[in-house]
């Protein structure tokens, strides 16, 4: 299920030009799951993409975008924090995939709306 052998992200605010990236490399692959991470970065610090996919009993397939990023404090006591994307298709032919990213659009321009990180914020500080 790879997406390819590396994949580049950026922490600039989704409007602006991708400049303070970061490379993360394919580290496993199977059919429903692919995970990458960051070479060269000093353990216990660690950031890792990951991408599944499963199939419930009920036809439910959920399709998880996974980052976790391990930073170490002051004392080098390790912290993970993760951000989640989680997209649900239940067994519906009403469901398709062109209504599902029309609907991954609107909570990203949610997520950006006011520009760099307002609404996240306003959420990380439970105001919204």
């Amino acid at each position: 299920m790879s997406i390819g052998t590396t994949i580049t992200l950026s922490k600039d605010s989704p409007t602006d030009v991708d400049t303070n990236t970061s490379v993360l490399d394919l580290r496993a692959a199977d059919l429903n799951h692919s995970q990458y991470a960051q070479a060269g970065l000093t353990l216990p610090a660690e950031r890792v993409l990951t991408v599944s996919h499963e199939t419930t009993k009920a036809g439910v397939l959920r399709h998880l975008v996974r980052l976790d990023d391990t930073v170490v404090d002051a004392l080098l006591v390790p912290a993970t924090m993760s951000v989640y994307f989680n997209i649900v298709r239940p067994p519906s032919t009403a469901v398709t995939n062109a209504l599902l990213i029309e609907n991954c659009y609107r909570l990203i321009d949610f997520l950006i709306e006011g520009g760099a990180g307002a609404v996240i914020t306003k959420v990380l500080n439970k105001e919204v």
